[in-house]
């Protein structure tokens, strides 16, 4: 008989709980954020970092982001305590790089909305808009890695068995092409579409307590 015991089998089922809620709530931010940057009318011009927000908007509008992104990083964690991918060290690896990804996302999101009066041409804005893209980049590839695992593996079932792996291939396939594009409303919907994954994974999570 196997003697592996998976991470969730130590914790408390309330952990996981907590988890899978803070997944749930960055996914509906997400989207209300989302939202909000399409609705905002615009107040500078489109080459300030800050559009379509005034400085003093957009800081608060990061910071917001930023709180997103961490409950998702937690929600991640989530994830690797719940174990749904049995222990496979492919798995383990992506999700710390989603998990760093996610980090750097939050730091990034503050840097943002510090240098909102900054022109996007200028040093600042760019190496911001660089460190962005290594973040993604990191969360997506560590999502697809994880997602893939997870799905073969089977021990979740339902949609949120997709949703570390539909996460990772929307930010690749939906989020960098409309970020590139500038168009934004096609930014808005991925945004929103990526930020959706997370609300059946939260919940995918929290049950995942194991039976006392």
């Amino acid at each position: 008989m196997s003697t592996y015991q998976s991470p969730a089998d130590t914790r408390s089922p309330a952990t996981l709980t907590r988890l899978g809620l803070a997944c749930v709530v960055s996914g509906v931010l997400g989207i209300l954020l989302a939202i909000l940057s399409v609705a905002y009318p615009p107040a500078v011009p489109e080459e300030q970092w800050s559009y379509p927000f005034p400085a003093g908007v957009l800081l608060v509008v990061s910071v917001l982001l930023a709180v997103t992104h961490a409950l998702t990083l937690v929600g991640f964690l989530g994830v690797r305590l719940a174990d749904p991918y049995r222990g496979r060290r492919v798995a383990i690896v992506g999700l710390w790089l989603a998990i760093v990804g996610l980090g750097v996302l939050t730091v990034c999101e503050l840097a943002g909305g510090a240098i909102g009066s900054a022109p996007m041409t200028s040093p600042t804005a760019v190496t911001v808009s660089a460190a962005f893209g290594v973040g993604s980049l990191l969360n997506a590839l560590g999502c697809i890695l994880a997602g893939v695992v997870i799905v073969r593996a089977g021990v979740w079932r339902g949609v949120g068995r997709w949703m570390v792996l539909a996460s990772g291939l929307v930010l690749v396939l939906l989020v960098t092409p409309a970020n590139i594009s500038g168009n934004p409303v096609f930014r808005m919907v991925a945004l929103a579409l990526w930020s959706a994954t997370f609300i059946p994974l939260g919940r995918t999570i929290s049950r995942s307590v194991p039976a006392l």
